[in-house]
């Protein structure tokens, strides 16, 4: 038997070996279309249960910085449920509505893809409050440290703020701003709240006395005494602690003494007509 290879064979040969290589390349080029298409059917399925659902789904909303106020009552002022999508959610709007509210000092609108929304409110803290007569009504405002006016939410007390009364407001309006006379005062009202020493609890009410040619005193009325102070516009720490002195020399005496002025830089008395 020979062992050698006509030109034939190896023809033949070569053939067959050229067509295994072509069946093996479609093979293969299948097999890569295969696994491109389940490729992309996952990127889509990845897509579509990652960003496209959930953003259809009910928009997720939390609130931070909230004290006297819920998120039930946020979503109210939002005129907002708990159906509204994320993608319908306008955080532009909902932050104008939220910067109108005369009780938040700022805030800011965040959403957060896929389906969530960070609200973030600084609520304006009273250090102060008066009682101003609206249309026959007495309503209860409450005054933050930069002099802003704001209604006190519903059922919210106000007796732990000192009474300010004498303001002159005549057309109050929701997060007006008092006159900027009057704003240094507030403003030394809020650093003695910061004080460990407690000397507002001392006073029941200070009256705004405005002079007649501009200007403004205070009129105190110390919780524990019969005795008003009168005392000029630098109100401090020191001044009020010089107060309680001079209170608690008056009523060791057991005087008629119905006023003391503590302005000028100097100490005078008023007594009760015998």
């Amino acid at each position: 038997m020979s062992d050698s290879m006509t030109y034939s064979d190896v023809r033949n040969f070569m053939v067959d070996g050229e067509q295994k290589v072509r069946r093996a390349d479609r093979k293969f080029t299948i097999f890569k279309f295969i696994v491109g298409v389940l490729c992309v059917l996952l990127l889509v399925e990845v897509i579509l249960y990652t960003m496209v659902i959930p953003s259809k789904e009910p928009v997720k909303i939390s609130f931070t910085g909230l004290q006297m106020y819920s998120p039930e009552e946020m979503y109210r002022i939002l005129n907002t449920n708990t159906n509204q999508t994320w993608s319908n959610f306008d955080s532009a709007k909902a932050a104008a509505i939220l910067a109108d509210c005369p009780w938040i000092e700022s805030v800011s609108v965040e959403k957060k893809f896929p389906d969530s929304v960070s609200i973030s409110v600084k609520e304006r803290i009273p250090v102060a409050a008066t009682l101003l007569n609206i249309k026959g009504k007495t309503l209860p405002v409450q005054i933050d440290e930069s002099g802003v006016l704001f209604t006190a939410k519903a059922g919210a007390s106000i007796s732990h703020l000192p009474l300010i009364s004498g303001l002159p407001v005549e057309q109050f309006t929701d997060g007006m701003r008092l006159p900027s006379i009057y704003r240094n005062f507030i403003g030394q009202l809020a650093k003695i709240q910061q004080l460990p020493q407690k000397y507002l609890a001392t006073i029941s009410e200070i009256h705004i006395s405005t002079k007649e040619y501009g200007g403004f005193d205070l009129i105190l009325y110390p919780v524990h005494s019969h005795t008003r102070v009168l005392m000029d516009r630098t109100f401090s720490a020191d001044s009020l602690q010089y107060m309680v002195v001079v209170l608690d020399v008056v009523n060791s005496i057991g005087s008629n003494i119905y006023e003391i002025d503590l302005r000028y830089g100097s100490v005078s008395f008023r007594t009760r007509p015998q």
